[in-house]
């Protein structure tokens, strides 16, 4: 993240934080700037909303979108009947000694006792070691583990701070078990430990209910359905897993260069020079 910070100052551009956009100004039927929660606007050509498309549109609460309900185009409404928000997750990222795994282990697993189960709360967990791939990630003598598993907002609301921490723990426990089967001791190795939950995802992402992306309602034929970076309203353009080709990293790495490279071509500063 640092280097895209640094990538973006060289190039002119500001990053800023704690900003939260109340917001999206639209003037004549297009978009035209953004209003931040302490009042200030901020203006420009053009606007690329990453949060999702439930949000940005307050699909499931129209006094929450950035989009005021009068200005909603009917495409996006339709869109809304045809994807539904998929479960959200529960997450650990661990610090462990890098002893306690081989150089040989898979970087990902999958743990499923119960193919019934597998869309169901703690159905199935999903297990990656990025420091297997690249050791720079972590302190040397380390390694980092990261697990999550399925999980409703409806699990985690109407708790106290009490029972809210409690169920943290019973989850961190949960996870912890089950990859201690792939990764014996692992209890006893580890040197720090996070665990994110739906509403750790929803405060801190912005995402309706801490969903993981979209999901058909029906079925489709592929992925075409999906929109890709342009909305109807001119100069409004969406990026994330909203758009084409869907949930995860792909959806997020593939739209942001996607709808990089068509504003580009829209403000003719798609240029660049081969090295010599």
């Amino acid at each position: 993240a640092e280097k895209f910070v640094t990538g973006i100052e060289k190039l002119g551009g500001e990053i800023r934080y704690k900003a939260y956009v109340k917001e999206i100004l639209l003037k004549d039927e297009k978009a035209v700037g953004v209003k931040l929660s302490n009042g200030e606007e901020i203006y420009s050509n053009i606007i690329v909303s990453n949060s999702t498309r439930w949000d940005t549109f307050g699909l499931k609460d129209k006094n929450k979108g950035l989009i005021a309900n009068k200005n909603v185009p009917k495409s996006e409404y339709r869109w809304s009947e045809t994807y539904k928000p998929s479960p959200s997750f529960v997450s650990i990222h661990l610090g462990v000694e890098k002893t306690l795994i081989g150089n040989n282990f898979n970087c990902h697993h999958i743990i499923v006792e119960d193919w019934d189960e597998l869309e169901n709360e703690k159905g199935v967990i999903f297990v990656s070691i990025p420091t297997l791939l690249d050791s720079s990630l972590a302190p040397e003598g380390k390694h980092i583990i990261h697990a999550f598993t399925p999980s409703s907002i409806s699990e985690w609301e109407g708790l106290s701070r009490k029972e809210y921490l409690q169920k943290k723990e019973e989850y961190y426990s949960f996870l912890v078990e089950k990859i201690s089967r792939l990764l014996p001791n692992l209890d006893q190795n580890i040197d720090h430990k996070e665990i994110g939950t739906p509403k750790t995802h929803k405060k801190f992402l912005g995402r309706y209910d801490g969903t993981y992306g979209p999901i058909p309602n029906k079925k489709l034929l592929g992925l075409l359905p999906m929109p890709f970076n342009t909305t109807k309203i001119k100069n409004l353009y969406c990026v994330g897993d909203s758009c084409f080709p869907g949930q995860g990293l792909n959806a997020v790495a593939f739209s942001g260069f996607a709808c990089a490279h068509k504003i580009g071509s829209k403000l003719k500063v798609n240029s660049f020079e081969l090295p010599d």
